[in-house]
């Protein structure tokens, strides 16, 4: 008794309350999905931004590399022009190498170093380089023996204090072997080619980093840029301080300012690129200030997170507020369920009767089919008797035991020998595999006709799939068999097949199928009565005959078109053509459901088209265009373009 008490206790009070409990669970619920909102989008920011900050890495990047790869271009085409002509003066080297130099601003200088020289004779008359190059003889040297061009480490413009890069190409010439002692000691020989000098250019690195930043929005965010094959205390090149917008190479400055946090892109890199500029490598890297990680750039998340609460807050206001109206919503809810009910049996009368109108033009395509049925299976169906394969295995081996006991008994009674004789043994033995196998050969006619039955009626596929549309026409026509066939009054219906090879196309086979017969059906009723119409001589002259043409329309879409050399139809039935419950047919042949049904077949079920063209006299010819693929709620495996087979 107590128990039953604190049961029905708590159970009052559930539905007492349960309306607050179903706030609080809205409060809840709420909140809880404004939180996993919030974060979803927190992580789509940071992801944001991180790709964000590659893209401008890598354009940082490119652009470096690209001006880079420009000015060494400028240096090799220079040392193709000095390696061809000798004695070039400077008012011709100004003329081909000025133009670069103005369009370069990052490439500060191209001289001429004939050999190694302490005092090299520059090609510009506007710049006095001033440059001591022992300290750089081995970088001369080794772009001597590799030779190919040559980048040093950071170096300084010594007239303007400019953080520079150094670049030799050495420029060979043909020479006979006894040159080779004018060569300096200090470089090696080469026979038969010895060295004819250098062509030096400085590439300005502020310059680059400047190039490259002037199209990117770097709001809060630096750029280190060094050279990773220095020493460790040289390996710094340049800094951009995005703060102040400026450009600093001086190492002393760089070392008094806040570089920034690490930086980390989607890949993992820590937001670093790797630069080839020849036989150096440089490291560009973006450094994040304090300023650019703020809550402000996660302004979204928060505005999502502000957003549930308000939402959830409204919502649970709003279903307390309904407390006081329940029994008056219920009310209303009663009467609308009501009204619901009513509404429901009309429609459910409505779809009986829309049911019964398609299962009358169903069961009509099912006479006929039942027709063709009856027709293909009258004959094979007497070739069949009992069950063929059993039989087959049991007579072989009673033959084969008879055979045993000829062997065995060469003389065996004479009332053995007589039924033997009777029976006619020999040719009962070679005969009877003769009759089963005949017997064979009718079941399998069967099974084909059986299986064509399934290709038309796709009982067994009641969703959208893949499927060869010659199957199903094929089908459609081993139906129909039967009425195509000669009669007393009409010849034969041609059938004239033009398959196109047409890859698998996604539809509903079934209905397309039963489109297919309904066309087909009507062809064969118009010719039958054209041909009745016109007499027997003007038969023989001009048979009557259906075409199907199928025809694959790049890039989706294939074409079906069955025409006849029919009567023809005038305008005002070409009109009314798909309209349900019109006809031509006399009264209990036809219920003009056939082609209004075809019609949603192809346009709503398969998002297709469905065309009559007819000419009176001339023939009419229907028109299927359907799309290969069919953007359906179910999931269509993926299936490739297999080309069928043309029946």
């Amino acid at each position: 008794m107590t128990a039953n008490k604190f049961k029905n206790l708590a159970t009052s009070t559930l539905l007492a309350y349960r309306r607050h409990i179903q706030a609080g669970l809205t409060l809840c619920a709420g909140l809880g999905l404004s939180a996993i909102a919030s974060s979803v989008a927190y992580n789509w920011e940071y992801k944001s931004m991180q790709a964000e900050l590659q893209d401008r890495l890598d354009k940082i990047a490119t652009d470096i590399q690209r001006d880079v790869s420009g000015n060494l271009e400028i240096i090799r085409a220079a040392g193709a022009f000095y390696s061809v002509f000798d004695g070039v003066k400077k008012p011709e080297v100004k003329t081909f190498v000025g133009p670069a130099l103005y369009r370069h601003p990052s490439l500060k200088a191209i001289a001429w170093l004939p050999r190694v020289s302490d005092s090299p004779e520059f090609l510009t008359d506007e710049i006095d380089l001033g440059l001591d190059l022992k300290a750089n003889r081995i970088a001369l040297e080794n772009a001597t023996k590799r030779q190919e061009i040559t980048a040093t480490d950071r170096q300084k413009w010594s007239s303007q204090n400019q953080p520079t890069v150094f670049v030799f190409m050495p420029i060979f010439t043909q020479n006979s072997a006894d040159d080779g002692a004018e060569l300096q000691p200090n470089l090696p020989a080469r026979s038969p080619e010895i060295l004819k000098g250098f062509t030096f250019g400085v590439l300005l690195v502020d310059a680059i980093v400047k190039s490259a930043l002037q199209e990117t929005n770097l709001n809060f965010v630096n750029v280190y840029l060094q050279d990773a094959m220095a020493p460790e205390a040289e390996r710094f090149l340049a800094f951009y301080e995005a703060k102040t917008k400026r450009i600093i190479t001086d190492e002393n400055i760089k070392n008094n300012i806040q570089i920034g946090e690490r930086a980390y892109c989607p890949d993992g890199s820590s937001c670093t690129r790797i630069l080839n500029i020849e036989n150096r490598r440089w490291l560009l890297q973006l450094r994040l200030t304090p300023e650019y990680i703020n809550p402000l750039k996660f302004w979204r998340s928060l505005t999502v997170l502000i957003l549930g609460i308000i939402l959830t807050l409204v919502a649970t206001l709003y279903i307390i507020s309904l407390l006081n109206y329940t029994e008056k919503i219920e009310k209303i809810a009663a009467e609308r369920t009501a009204k619901s009910k009513k509404l429901e049996q009309t429609l459910q009368e409505l779809q009986q009767t829309q049911a019964q109108l398609i299962q009358q033009e169903k069961m009509s395509s099912l006479g006929l089919l039942v027709a063709g049925v009856a027709h293909e299976v009258n004959n094979p169906i007497n070739f069949i008797y009992g069950n063929i394969h059993h039989a087959t295995a049991y007579t072989s081996d009673l033959l084969e035991l008879v055979k045993l006991y000829q062997k065995q008994y060469l003389h065996p009674p004479s009332e053995i020998s007589e039924y033997l004789e009777n029976v006619d043994f020999d040719f009962l033995s070679k005969d009877l595999p003769q009759l089963l196998s005949s017997m064979k050969i009718g079941a399998e006619r069967i099974v084909q006709i059986v299986q064509s039955l399934r290709n038309f009626s796709r009982l067994d596929e009641s969703e959208m799939k893949p499927v060869n549309i010659h199957e199903g026409i094929d089908s459609t026509l081993l139906i129909l068999q039967s009425r195509l066939k000669a009669t007393a009054d009409r010849p034969a219906i041609e059938i004239v097949k033009n398959y196109s090879h047409l890859p698998l196309v996604e539809c509903y086979a079934g209905q397309l199928n039963q489109v297919f017969m309904n066309i087909l059906a009507n062809a064969i009723d118009a010719l039958e009565s054209y041909n009745l119409d016109r007499g027997i001589e003007a038969a023989k002259g001009n048979p009557i005959a259906i075409a199907i043409t199928t025809e694959y329309s790049s890039p989706d879409k294939i074409i079906v078109r069955i025409s006849d050399n029919g009567p023809g139809m005038a305008e005002n039935v070409k009109k009314r053509l798909f309209d349900p419950f019109f006809t031509t047919k006399p009264v209990g042949k036809g219920t003009g459901l056939g082609l209004s049904i075809s019609y949603k077949i192809i346009v709503e079920k398969h998002k297709g088209t469905l065309r009559c063209d007819s000419t009176p006299g001339l023939g009419t010819e229907f028109s299927i265009e359907i799309p290969l693929r069919q953007e359906v709620k179910q999931a269509v495996p993926f299936v490739s373009r297999k080309i069928s087979e043309a029946a």
